[in-house]
């Protein structure tokens, strides 16, 4: 093993992003998130760590990079994308759990129950509305955002989750989290008017939240502050969720962002709206190229179906890349946005070309 990792604090800015751990032999080794990526790194190699996992990991650092979003959000769910791609060693979360658009199934039952649905995110799809048995709410966010909302409304509107129907109370009746629709306490219509309430809740993403806020109250005003307390951390956690994000976006088509800087290009591939990759760097010419060899390279970033959009800064040095992908048969089509989240993902290129520049510049690296 080679001489241990310098960390430097002045290489690392003060912005939230992803950091990506790599073994001397190219090898990565762990993903991590960070709201302040300085500060999250410098906790590495200023203090002993807790756990002696980490502590072999950090031993074994012989690199780090870096990739910078706008916000928190951003941040968690370029941390999913990269662990599933990825499956770094030391990360053991997130690596099991597929790809998917997350969904709440409202069945097609007498009684209807609430259900958690995932759809294969990873191949083209059209927009889902129906899945089975099942009308479907979604797509949500995450996974962990529909699991928290999927629990709190059956919860709030004492909707029953057994299958089949039980003939008795279970202890979710005495709980006051499900009417007892087992034993007749309340009517069929009644049932279906709750359903009806839960499914409007869930449809309105933001709502959801702000109805958390209210049960916490109802708990609070009953004594009830540990159910409170949970309620608030769990409403938090999914405001925090909503804020702005372009790095996860439900689409069904392939995209490659391009950044011209001068004689630099920084180019990130976008799966059915997942940036699940790291950026690829490279020095292109500055003037308008008549050949790209750079377009057949990244060309092996671009996916084999479908239809491909090809985000860019200056669409006639992107041509070379378009014409590329209609040489595979693919239809392709390059975008110039002002605004959007066509427009984000040029912004999240734009803050990791200037800091690879000033790295560049602070490293004495032309």
């Amino acid at each position: 093993m080679g001489s241990p990792f310098r960390f430097e604090p002045s290489l690392y800015p003060e912005e939230p992003g992803c950091y990506l751990m790599f073994h001397e032999h190219g090898q990565l080794l762990y993903v991590g998130k960070a709201i302040n990526l300085r500060k999250r790194l410098a906790s590495y190699f200023h203090s002993k760590p807790d756990r002696e996992k980490t502590a072999r990991l950090v031993q074994q650092i012989a690199s780090i990079e870096i990739m910078i979003v706008r916000n928190e959000n951003e941040s968690f769910s370029l941390e999913t994308n990269l662990i599933q791609h990825y499956l770094p060693p030391y990360n053991r979360s997130k690596k099991g759990e597929p790809s998917v658009y997350p969904y709440i199934a409202v069945m097609r039952e007498p009684l209807p129950r609430l259900v958690a649905v995932d759809k294969d995110r990873l191949t083209p799809q059209s927009k889902a509305e129906s899945c089975g048995d099942g009308e479907l709410i979604g797509p949500f966010p995450n996974p962990v955002f529909r699991n928290y909302s999927l629990e709190f409304a059956i919860a709030r509107y004492r909707l029953r989750t057994c299958e089949p129907l039980e003939r008795r109370l279970c202890m979710r009746y005495y709980f006051e989290t499900c009417g007892g629709i087992c034993e007749q306490l309340e009517s069929a219509e009644q049932y279906d008017e709750r359903v009806v309430g839960a499914a409007r809740l869930l449809s309105d993403v933001r709502a959801i939240p702000a109805e958390m806020v209210t049960a916490m109250e109802e708990c609070s005003e009953k004594l009830q502050f540990e159910k409170a307390k949970e309620l608030y951390t769990r409403s938090n956690t999914l405001k925090s969720m909503l804020d702005d994000q372009a790095v996860n976006i439900p689409r069904d088509f392939c995209q490659i962002v391009l950044l011209f800087d001068g004689d630099m290009l920084l180019a990130a591939p976008i799966e059915y709206g997942m940036l699940r990759s790291r950026f690829v760097e490279r020095r292109v010419e500055a003037a308008v190229p008549e050949t790209g060899d750079w377009a057949e390279e990244l060309l092996r970033m671009v996916s084999t179906e479908g239809r491909v959009e090809i985000v860019t800064n200056d669409a006639e040095r992107a041509e070379p890349l378009r014409q590329a992908v209609k040489s595979q048969g693919l239809p392709a089509k390059i975008t110039v946005p002002v605004k959007g989240p066509k427009r984000h993902l040029l912004d999240i290129c734009e803050r990791n070309m200037t800091y690879r520049s000033g790295l560049r510049m602070e490293q004495g690296v032309v």
